[in-house]
């Protein structure tokens, strides 16, 4: 007896495998159903019986088929995709948000598009691109954008928001932590451990994030009738907060006690430049405190006293943010979310 090749039940059409790559238009012809029959198929809400989905999703399985997402989400209108433009990589606080942001936008049935802006650049060079991408709605974070894209952006229908920024546009929405606040409650627990001579190191004064962060703890110092003894300019880097501490503990300076760093990166520079360079002793002759609570402020070497942003909270806000669309009023939109203090062995 010969033995006979089994069939598959859906046998391949001449057109089907000189194209290469099924479509749905093959997997209706061969099912005899209309195209449309078959995009629905693979949408769980559309009306259609389940033994006929399961015949057409049986041949997809068959011949490699998958629908073409771009496509789909144009029909609607709607491509499910968020841009997210940020700047400023190698702080580390960053990739901890475009970990958690992709994870969050994932589950919330979405896709991330990543942009990352040039050193020195700021984001409107990015922008003509990001919107070519017809993407549903940006989240512009660790960079600038003018107000001239924001209002392109509106007029486009775009929803757009800032994460870890506030801006004064009544046109987008701002999400950042409660930087003046929490500023403020590091004064306040440094004063409480009789520090008198408290120091602030900068990053970009040009960004509400050190400009709310210095307001913050100078106001909550005066509260207790002290103020910021010394200011530098550390750049949000590494490097930055030990050149800033260098700075302020050279001859002839003023005894400084504290030192309140706008990001954690500037304080572990900081810390590295007291212990290799000074006799100072950490915390006993000098606090340090930093912002963010990445994971190397928690490592052992390191016990980093700082305030911890709630990432996943902020970003939970922006995913919702989005889905309302651009803000209702004519003020400024802004959404703050508490942090809070965590004391480690720096202060």
């Amino acid at each position: 007896m010969t033995a006979k090749n089994h069939l598959p039940e859906f046998p391949l059409t001449a057109t089907a495998r000189s194209s290469g790559r099924p479509t749905a238009r093959h997997l209706a012809e061969q099912l005899g159903v209309a195209t449309s029959t078959v995009t629905r198929a693979f949408d769980a809400d559309s009306r259609i019986s389940a033994k006929l989905r399961s015949r057409i999703l049986a041949l997809a399985d068959e011949l490699g088929y998958r629908p073409n997402a771009i496509a789909r989400s144009l029909n609607r209108r709607r491509t499910g995709i968020v841009a997210l433009v940020m700047g400023d990589m190698s702080n580390p606080f960053y990739p901890a948000v475009l970990e958690a942001f992709s994870q969050q936008l994932r589950a919330s049935g979405q896709q991330l598009l990543l942009f990352v802006v040039p050193a020195g650049a700021d984001a409107d060079t990015l922008m003509p691109q990001v919107l070519q991408y017809q993407v549903d709605g940006i989240v512009v974070t660790a960079a600038k954008l003018s107000s001239h894209m924001s209002e392109l952006c509106a007029r486009q229908g775009v929803a757009l928001v800032f994460l870890n920024r506030r801006v004064e546009d009544p046109t987008v929405w701002s999400v950042c932590c409660d930087n003046q606040r929490m500023a403020a409650a590091v004064a306040d627990y440094l004063v409480q451990q009789n520090r008198h001579a408290c120091a602030f190191i900068s990053g970009d004064l040009q960004s509400s994030t050190t400009a709310d962060r210095l307001l913050g703890f100078e106001q909550g110092l005066a509260v207790h009738g002290q103020r910021v003894v010394a200011q530098c300019h550390g750049g949000y880097s590494y490097e930055g907060g030990r050149a800033a501490a260098a700075q302020l503990f050279c001859a002839g300076q003023p005894a400084i006690d504290a030192v309140f760093c706008a990001n954690d990166q500037m304080a572990l520079g900081v810390l590295s430049y007291l212990r290799l360079n000074t006799s100072l002793r950490v915390p006993e002759d000098v606090a340090v405190v930093g912002f963010d609570d990445i994971c190397a402020a928690s490592y052992p070497e390191h016990a980093l006293t700082t305030v911890h942003q709630p990432i996943e909270q902020m970003i939970a806000c922006v995913i919702r943010l989005l889905g309302e669309g651009h803000p209702p009023g004519n003020t400024p939109a802004l959404c703050e979310i508490p942090g809070h203090l965590v004391l480690r062995a720096t202060a």
